[in-house]
């Protein structure tokens, strides 16, 4: 086509030399290059990469769209591994991998769906964009149903909880049999097609996506529908089929996979250890090298997220100590900071926010009054489950007076109004606009809901009681209001 050649050589030569020094300076060593059709207005388009596994981050590129709807980025990228390419909202998936280039045309109106690829990815992304059309991928988080499973949240996207409210085991497990095998078939017909074409990073890739995919889901299936279906122990055999080691730790199928497998194991192995330090000890007898390196890390920052540090610690040293993969450190770091930034003590952040009546809402308002400070969302299950169940004791906590403070994380204030409303939840209400983009929401590191903090008279963090138990919680609301 005409974009490679005329575009290739027009865009590669004028952002040639400014990707020559970000590939000296280690800044960079991927090339994505493309053309939008139609962007009349918006002249801005953005590339995003999630590293938060790696280091706490998702890296975001920006690049002007040229008058000749040209654009061009110059990115790190660590290992093979999916980016978001974003415009006017619109959002699609791309597959990227080290030291290559990726030449894209689309068309502004239809974004995603009209993606033309060339380039030395070019052939990996045009087989992904059809796996991509076969398994569409929630690209919203706020979207995605959580379930909370000892110490691991699942997460699954609207479409996938419907297939599985709706189908029994049998059912299930023929869809997604069927699923794995298109995947694989379009893999097989890609290799035959364009031969030699598809590189080895991206077949790795592939393959982990289409198994980890398939063991994910169905691990989440028989773990939370457990009860509803009647599953037995002998569903989950087909865990020893699924290899645990695996160098795809960029694949998000393969990490959350080994993140609820262990997770899993530790409930059912009823050991004597903490879940966390069970999971970090057994995870590294089996998995190696990097892969090895980021369980740890993961499991240690989850801990510090959960306020459990004093469990941690001990492995926290190791891990600093003798890991030989650095890649991870910031990441550990991070969260050890944050762990001891909302550690019993530590003054609660202000806030100031306004009311279902429009009355202004700050924390310093409420000094001398132990709070009950609750993050949720409409969309959010578990938030709602236990918003119910904290009716229970809420009045009587309040008549002691403890006050609670509901900071909604909802998109549509309509929905949040009327959900109050309908039912019935009591206590002080606040919407925070922005989601998890907003300043409470930063300020307090809301990354997952629900989330909830105790801050006794003086405006300091109170530890939260290790279970969630809702008498565990009004002990703890109790005990720190008598002090």
């Amino acid at each position: 086509m005409e974009l490679y050649t005329v575009l290739s050589k027009k865009i590669i030569g004028l952002f040639g030399l400014l990707l020559c020094c970000f590939f000296l300076n280690g800044q960079a060593n991927t090339l994505v290059i493309g053309k939008v059709y139609n962007a009349k207005h918006i002249k801005n388009i953005e590339l995003s990469i999630n590293k938060l596994y790696l280091n706490n981050n998702i890296e975001v590129y920006k690049s002007k769209i040229l008058d000749d709807f040209t654009f061009a980025f110059a990115v790190q990228v660590d290992e093979p591994q999916l980016a978001t390419i974003e415009y006017a909202r619109n959002q699609g998936v791309i597959y990227l991998e080290p030291n290559d280039t990726l030449i894209i045309e689309c068309d502004a109106q239809n974004f995603q769906y009209s993606f033309q690829f060339k380039g030395g990815l070019g052939v990996d992304n045009k087989c992904f964009a059809e796996y991509v059309k076969m398994n569409p991928r929630e690209m919203s988080i706020f979207n995605m149903t959580q379930f909370k499973q000892n110490t691991y949240f699942y997460q699954v996207s609207p479409k996938r909880e419907k297939e599985m409210l709706n189908n029994n085991i049998n059912l299930y497990e023929e869809l997604m049999q069927k699923r794995k095998r298109n995947a694989l078939a379009l893999l097989d017909r890609y290799e035959r097609t364009h031969p030699g074409k598809l590189t080895k990073g991206f077949k790795k890739f592939f393959k982990a996506d289409t198994r980890y995919d398939y063991a994910y889901h169905k691990l989440l299936y028989g773990t939370i529908f457990k009860n509803r279906y009647n599953i037995t122990t002998e569903y989950f055999n087909f865990l020893e089929e699924i290899p645990l080691y695996s160098t795809q730790v960029g694949n998000q199928w393969y990490r959350e996979f080994i993140l609820a497998y262990f997770d899993y194991q530790s409930v059912e192995n009823k050991d004597d250890r903490h879940s966390y330090i069970y999971q970090y000890e057994e995870a590294s007898k089996i998995l190696e090298d990097r892969t090895r390196a980021f369980f740890q890390s993961e499991i240690i920052t989850r801990a510090f997220r959960t306020k459990d540090h004093e469990i941690i610690m001990d492995k926290y040293g190791d891990y600093m100590r003798y890991q030989e993969y650095g890649n991870f450190d910031l990441k550990v770091i991070e969260n050890y900071a944050k762990a001891l930034k909302f550690a019993g003590g530590t003054q609660a952040p202000e806030f100031s926010l306004t009311d279902v009546e429009n009355n202004a809402i700050t924390l310093s308002d409420y000094k001398g009054k132990v709070i009950y400070l609750n993050f949720w969302a409409t969309w959010c299950r578990p938030c709602m489950e236990k918003m119910d169940k904290l009716k229970v004791v809420q009045p009587e906590l309040e008549k002691e007076g403890i006050v609670f403070i509901n900071v909604s994380l909802d998109r549509k204030e309509e929905v949040w109004k009327e959900t109050l409303a309908k039912k019935s939840f009591e206590g002080i209400h606040v919407l925070a606009s922005g989601e998890l983009n907003s300043d409470i929401a930063k300020a307090y590191e809301i990354k997952v809901l629900p989330r909830y903090f105790i801050i006794n008279k003086e405006g300091n963090f109170v530890k939260n009681p290790k279970s969630s138990d809702l008498m565990m919680v009004k002990n703890t609301l109790l005990d720190t209001n008598q002090n």
